[in-house]
């Protein structure tokens, strides 16, 4: 075997080492909200009776508008092939089916990776390059985090991926299939469109081609995702205004809460969020000067101005959206990481051993910081586990709206009170928070999610901002009596260092409490974007009612 494929398989290896381990994260806790819900539609889908009764959309017991779920957003190729795998594999219960869910995310991950590889060597014509731009994707901590997660998202991006290949190598029947099955896992994949125009300009394909991919396009989308049609040539008016509703989220003053985040974020916010945190600093920087140099010495290669354009066309679109998760730029880390291979292949040496050494551990640094978030248990369950072990049996604790109470799952012994802080502020809101906050013993906060979007916005929420400010200062009459963290990290024993990034803004109301006791060098990312820290790792912080 050669020896750059004898390093595409170490690098291959150590990838679906970082994203096949922990995948039971939160200890069949579900304590990922869109896992949940397709976890529960996947559940609630039975099998139809023939292929006409799949293709049905008012019937098939596959279309998740026929089972109880109204408001459904995402591809159903996704959620209909893991159901299948996981009963097949006899894992179709509720908690299994979820596992089977991230393992298959990992794989369609892996999958992306080969497709780096071979990508980038169609682009470049070296080994060398592709084996570096896998080792960057490999090492991207937004796709090792993802992969951990049962979602559309990996889906999406291998068949975008594997789109671009089958573009740039002009495999048309398979374009149309690759193309089918991305926009068959989420409707945004058709962002993809101008790339392939741009793609059949380059290459002037012959009109039998354009045909080809035109049909294979259409047959793949009509079963793959059966229910984005009424029948076979219109489209379900259902999904259309599913996707209106979700577009009316997507935009700032609405009351939507998961969108409060963003109110007020900076031009930079995502830029900023993709070096530190999707990306890590060494891979982030590399990516830049890959990109700036192959937009100067390279853009005439029409493969490789497909993928910068790509590349550029999707993060300037997403940037300048009102709701700007990490998780919506994850299309583009394939091609970023090839970028980034490029660059590293321009500022190593065969013979610098030392310099390359240095160059991998530099870029394997904040991945593998990143994944021992999955070596501890989740912050959640520990929380609920000190909540059930210190507080005294009947005890009232609060419980935020639109957030995961603790203990998770409940508990006979407590009493829970839910406190609405999402909601506007009107004096009704407030009537009703000081009767119930009059009641609690204990004030729960098992994320930042409230806080930390709700204090961006002080002219929307006044009362609530200062709410908070009066509970992290004592003056509320609660202080804080334990903390639950589960940072990235790199154990050093007898070494103890918190690195927080600059200019934060999101959380930093609990900055005072912000704890350091694990040992090693900590990563603090309880300011960044919600989505990175929120789900797998979130700060839980427990307050007690002080004592007269």
């Amino acid at each position: 075997m050669p020896r750059n494929l004898k390093v595409l398989a170490v690098i291959f290896l150590l990838a679906a080492g970082l994203r096949l381990y922990g995948l039971n994260w939160d200890q069949n806790g579900h304590l990922h909200p869109d896992e949940r819900f397709l976890t529960m539609v996947a559940n609630a889908m039975s099998w139809p009776r023939n292929l006409s009764h799949y293709l049905n959309t008012p019937t098939s017991p596959l279309n998740p508008h026929n089972i109880g779920y109204g408001f459904y957003v995402y591809g159903t190729f996704p959620v209909i092939f893991v159901k299948f795998i996981a009963e097949f594999l006899g894992k179709g219960d509720y908690n299994q089916l979820t596992l089977v869910g991230r393992a298959i995310s990992a794989v369609f991950d892996l999958g992306t990776l080969i497709l780096v590889y071979l990508i980038s060597f169609r682009l470049f014509g070296k080994r060398v390059i592709a084996v570096l731009g896998a080792l960057g994707y490999a090492s991207s901590v937004l796709s090792i985090q993802l992969s951990h997660f049962f979602a559309v998202d990996s889906f999406l991006v291998f068949f975008l991926s594997l789109t671009f290949y089958t573009l740039v190598t002009r495999r048309y029947l398979l374009l149309g299939i690759a193309f089918g099955l991305a926009v068959a896992a989420k409707i945004s994949a058709l962002l993809f469109l101008p790339v392939i125009a741009l793609g059949f300009i380059f290459s002037r394909p012959k009109i039998l081609s354009l045909l080809l991919f035109t049909i294979t396009l259409y047959l793949t989308v009509r079963l793959a995702q059966p229910y984005l049609f009424q029948d076979n040539f219109h489209l379900n008016p259902k999904v259309l205004a599913n996707w209106q509703q979700l577009n009316s989220f997507n935009k700032p003053y609405i009351y939507y809460p998961p969108g409060v985040q963003w109110t007020h974020i900076p031009s930079w916010y995502s830029l900023e969020n993709n070096l530190l945190w999707g990306l890590g600093l060494p891979l982030g920087l590399l990516v830049i000067f890959g990109l700036f140099y192959l937009l100067i010495y390279h853009y005439r290669h029409p493969p490789t101005f497909l993928a910068l354009f790509w590349a550029l066309l999707l993060f300037t679109y997403q940037s300048f959206q009102y709701a700007q998760p990490l998780r919506y730029f994850y299309p583009v880390y394939p091609f970023l990481a090839i970028f980034a291979g490029f660059m590293a292949y321009k500022i190593l040496h065969p013979s610098s051993v030392i310099r390359n050494t240095l160059y991998v551990i530099l870029i394997l640094v904040w991945p593998f910081s990143f994944t021992s978030i999955y070596t501890r248990p989740h912050s959640r369950i520990e929380a609920s586990r000190w909540i059930a072990e210190n507080l005294p049996p009947g005890s009232r604790i609060s419980c935020e709206h639109w957030d995961d109470c603790l203990p998770w799952g409940g508990h006979p012994n407590f009493q829970f009170v839910e406190f609405p802080l999402y909601d506007p502020d009107s004096p009704q809101k407030w009537s009703l928070i000081q009767s119930r906050l009059s009641q609690v013993d204990y004030i729960v906060l098992s994320s930042n999610r409230l806080y930390g979007s709700i204090m961006t916005v002080p002219e929307q929420y006044p009362t609530t901002n200062q709410f908070y400010k009066s509970l992290f200062d004592g003056s509320l009459g609660f202080v804080p009596i334990a903390q639950f963290t589960s940072r990235p990290n790199i154990p050093i024993p007898g070494f103890n260092l918190c690195l927080t990034s600059p200019g934060i803004s999101y959380g930093k109301a609990a900055r005072p409490l912000q704890d350091c006791s694990q040992m090693g060098i900590s990563f603090v990312d309880d300011y960044a974007d919600e989505t990175l820290s929120v789900y797998d790792h979130p700060k839980a912080i427990i307050f007690g009612r002080q004592k007269i």
